[in-house]
């Protein structure tokens, strides 16, 4: 029996030439997978085609590597420090770049380890549980608005429309003094729940309600993050579009018996 079963698609989208977005995840084979537990993250990266592409790989890849090389035992912890990083990775070499100057990205993490979910989180990708026909959203937006609207001076409608809908207020790679939100503790996994990550791109032009349905309807998470990516082109596609979704199958799991879907978003 496995664990949990992971797909993941991204695409540019039908506005866009390049696609600046990062997906990766990591389901361990050895005994790490009860210590350091299976790692997803999505970032969603900006300035200009070269620049955005290369902050949101680099991010993630600063990420898997300093968060499995941790020997911290405090898994929000070694997420936390990861974060902080790859925001330093992403800032040096933003500033040695003439070309690449002013770059970031989003970042949006997940662990899980046995019964338990841990995340951190910059920007405004998103992390999603579903559940008994339920969405809930986990993160944070880090944006001008989510300001607004935490102020009640625009509507959610006002929000679709907003001017500066796409201005975000943290980024990996922007400032030195970087905050990041982090799980304080961890949340409790459930067999049939779905955990999933997604760049902007997904949730601006796709519905919570479309996002459940779509999940239920083809319930496998490569042939639903398919799917998703399908309906935000459907709708336009006016950016790029990247979805990572794990879907859990049992918690009491054993080393080795997971089920591996794809390693890359292509």
């Amino acid at each position: 029996m496995e664990f949990v079963t992971i797909g993941a698609a991204s695409h540019p989208g039908l506005k866009r030439e390049d696609n600046q977005d990062c997906a990766y995840y990591h389901l361990p084979e050895d005994d790490s997978v009860h210590t350091k537990g299976i790692l997803m993250s999505v970032a969603d990266g900006m300035g200009g085609p070269r620049g955005g592409a290369v902050a949101s790989r680099l991010a993630v890849n600063v990420l898997k590597t300093e968060y499995y090389k941790s020997t911290h035992k405090n898994i929000p912890e070694s997420l936390k420090n990861a974060f902080l990083k790859a925001n330093q990775e992403v800032l040096t070499k933003s500033q040695d770049n003439g070309d690449i100057q002013g770059m970031g990205t989003t970042l949006t993490a997940v662990v899980l380890k046995d019964t338990e979910m841990y995340y951190a989180h910059v920007g405004d990708s998103r992390g999603y549980i579903i559940f008994k026909n339920k969405i809930s959203q986990f993160t944070e937006d880090h944006s001008y608005v989510e300001i607004l609207l935490k102020a009640g001076a625009i509507t959610e409608e006002e929000a679709l429309t907003h001017p500066e809908r796409n201005a975000i207020t943290r980024a990996i790679g922007t400032n030195p003094e970087l905050i990041v939100d982090v799980s304080e503790r961890h949340l409790k996994i459930k067999k049939g729940q779905y955990i999933l990550l997604c760049s902007d791109g997904l949730y601006k032009v796709v519905s919570d309600e479309e996002i459940l349905n779509t999940i239920y309807e083809y319930q496998t998470p490569d042939v639903v993050c398919e799917r998703l990516v399908e309906k935000a082109n459907e709708h336009g596609g006016p950016d790029n579009i990247t979805v990572l979704l794990a879907r859990i199958d049992r918690t009491n799991r054993k080393p080795g018996l997971i089920r591996r879907v794809t390693n890359l978003v292509r």
